[in-house]
């Protein structure tokens, strides 16, 4: 019988910020080539740092005289998606993947689930004992947390066998809640450059305990958690 840690991607294993940048560079390197812009990817970024998070790929090509037609976002995105990330694990995640542990690991997370795949290759994540490995979108964008149903497959697939479950994420709005309704522990990390909110929207939305670095993920700290929703359930 053995704990299972689950673990969310990102912003939790690596910065997604580096992410964006690598793909903003892919979608920049095409753009230049084949539009004739000039500087799509550092256009791209400051705007960005100007606060502009949505519809990214139409003012960047309006901002260097390129009408946004919908063809044209589309091959961004494409792009986007399909390109081969130029990101690492974080020292501390590495460390924690790397480490002899008692307990199990799996991963649940969200995103397009051909960039999630990209990432979770480029990462090198399958070489650790973590399993399964679970992209929600595979089942379709209406199964993105705060959906039930990766966590009742991660729970179904150690039906006997762990003693609890804790799951380790980043973003508040969506990340803790449900676990938490299935009797699990939860645990925020907060990095620095992370770009989700880091305060819950209510307190149900609140997970158990928050950390700055899976270093502060120790065993101890991991049975206490146990221990406390244990007794919330007793």
């Amino acid at each position: 019988m053995t704990t299972t840690i689950v673990l969310d991607l990102d912003d939790t294993l690596y910065l997604e910020e580096g992410y964006i940048r690598s793909g903003l560079a892919a979608v920049g390197e095409w753009a230049d080539a084949s539009l004739g812009t000039h500087g799509f990817c550092e256009t791209a970024c400051s705007l960005r740092r100007q606060g502009v998070t949505t519809r990214l790929f139409d003012a960047t090509l309006a901002a260097l005289g390129v009408t946004p037609e919908p063809e044209l976002i589309d091959q961004c995105i494409i792009r986007y998606r399909a390109h081969l990330p130029d990101i690492a694990l974080e020292p501390d995640a590495l460390a924690f993947l790397q480490a002899p542990c008692d307990w199990s690991m799996a991963l649940i997370t969200d995103g397009a689930a051909e960039s999630q795949r990209r990432k979770i290759d480029a990462l090198g994540l399958h070489r650790f004992n973590i399993d399964p490995i679970i992209c929600t979108d595979d089942w379709g964008r209406c199964f993105w947390k705060p959906h039930r149903r990766a966590f009742e497959v991660v729970h179904a697939s150690r039906a006997g066998t762990a003693t609890g479950f804790l799951y380790v994420a980043d973003n508040p709005a969506k990340d803790f809640i449900t676990p938490a309704r299935l009797g699990w522990s939860t645990v925020q990390i907060n990095r620095p450059g992370a770009i989700h909110p880091r305060v819950p929207p209510s307190p149900r939305h609140a997970a158990d305990a928050e950390i700055a670095s899976l270093e502060a993920l120790t065993p101890g700290l991991v049975e206490e958690l146990l221990a406390v929703r244990r007794r919330r359930w007793a």
